[in-house]
C-alpha cells in the first residue's frame, strides 16, 4: 500500500512529506538560478584552466626547486618578487685587516632578474628544471681606491702617562681606531668603531673624570684617544657632528681641545667631507698616542 503523502502549500513551492522523509519541489524559476549559478562556476573554473594551459608556466617547470606549474605571468611575478628579497646579496665595500692594514678586496652582490626569470619560466619546456637568473650588483668603490691613499691630511699626537690599566685600555682603544676606512660622506662615531669598554673586551679600571671628580671606571684613558682622533680630523679639516668638552682641564691637550666620549652617552662623529675615502691610522710609540688621517696624494 503507498504511504501516507501530506502537502503543505506556501511560499513559492510545495513540501511534501511521505513515509516521514520530506522531500522538496521547487519552482522553475529557483531551479533556473541555482543552473545558472553552477553553470557560471564551471565555465569560470574551466576558462581559468584554458588561461593558465594557454599563458601558464607548463606542467612540470621548477624553478630553484620550486614547482611553477600553471602560474600565471602576474602570479609568477609576485613569487619571484619575494625570491628576490630573500635571495639577494648586498655589495661589500674594499676595507683593511685591522691588524696588518692589507686591503681587503670588494665583493660583488647580486640580486634576482625578475624580469628575465619570468621570461625564462613562461618559455620553459615541460618537465624543465631551471635556476634563478641573478643579475650582479657592484661595489661602489675598489681596492685601487685604498691603494692609491699615501698621504697625511691630519696628523696629531699627546703625551701619554699613567698606569698599566691607562695603557692597556688606550691600547685597545687605538687597535679599535687603526685602520678604519672612511668613505665619502661617510660619518666616523668613536663609540661605534671602538665598541662598549668592558672587562669581557680587556678594558681595566683606571682614572677618569665624572661629574668634575677622578674616579676609576672600565675604560678609563680611552678619551685620550679620542681627542687625538678629534684633533687630527680637525686638522683633516673634516665636518665635526658631535663633540663634547670634558668637565675639567686635561693634561695631555690644551684647554678646549679635548675630545670627551662615554659610550652609549657621549660621543665624537665627524664626516668625510672630501670626494675621496680616507684611513685612520692610530697607535702608541714611545710615550706618545698618535692618529694619523690619510687621504690620496697630491
Amino acid at each position: 500500500m503507498p504511504g501516507n503523502i501530506n502537502v503543505e502549500k506556501g511560499g513559492e513551492g510545495e513540501q511534501f512529506i511521505k513515509n516521514g522523509f520530506y522531500t522538496i519541489k521547487v519552482n522553475s524559476r529557483a531551479l533556473f538560478l541555482f543552473s545558472f549559478f553552477i553553470t557560471i562556476s564551471l565555465f569560470t573554473s574551466w576558462l581559468d584552466q584554458v588561461e593558465r594551459k594557454i599563458y601558464g608556466v607548463k606542467p612540470g617547470v621548477t624553478m630553484a626547486g620550486e614547482k611553477l606549474e600553471g602560474l600565471l605571468p602576474a602570479e609568477l611575478r609576485l613569487w619571484l618578487e619575494d625570491m628576490a628579497l630573500r635571495q639577494q646579496e648586498l655589495p661589500v665595500e674594499p676595507g683593511l685587516d685591522k691588524e696588518t692594514g692589507e686591503v681587503i678586496h670588494e665583493q660583488e652582490g647580486c640580486i634576482v632578474d625578475i624580469e628575465g626569470s619570468v621570461s625564462k619560466a613562461l618559455q620553459a619546456g615541460e618537465g624543465e628544471k631551471l635556476d634563478l637568473l641573478m643579475r650582479a650588483i657592484p661595489a661602489r668603490y675598489s681596492c685601487r681606491d685604498l691603494e692609491r691613499i699615501s698621504s697625511s691630511r691630519g696628523y696629531y699626537e699627546t703625551w701619554f702617562r699613567g698606569t698599566y690599566q691607562r695603557y692597556n685600555n688606550i691600547s685597545l682603544a687605538c687597535s679599535g681606531v687603526n685602520n678604519s676606512v672612511l668613505w665619502p660622506g661617510q660619518d666616523f662615531s668613536f663609540n661605534e668603531t671602538v665598541g662598549p669598554r668592558t672587562p669581557e673586551r680587556g678594558y681595566m679600571p683606571a682614572p677618569v673624570f665624572l661629574m668634575g671628580a677622578s674616579e676609576l671606571d672600565y675604560g678609563g684613558g680611552v678619551c685620550q684617544v679620542s681627542t687625538t682622533v678629534f684633533n687630527a680630523a680637525e686638522k683633516a679639516g673634516l665636518k665635526i657632528i658631535e663633540r663634547h668638552l670634558h668637565t675639567r682641564a686635561v693634561h695631555y691637550v690644551p684647554e678646549g681641545k679635548d675630545a670627551a666620549v662615554s659610550y652609549g652617552d657621549l660621543d665624537l662623529k665627524f664626516s668625510n667631507s672630501t670626494d675621496n675615502p680616507l684611513i685612520i691610522k692610530a697607535g702608541i710609540i714611545r710615550g706618545k698616542v698618535w692618529v694619523n688621517i690619510m687621504g690620496e696624494g697630491d
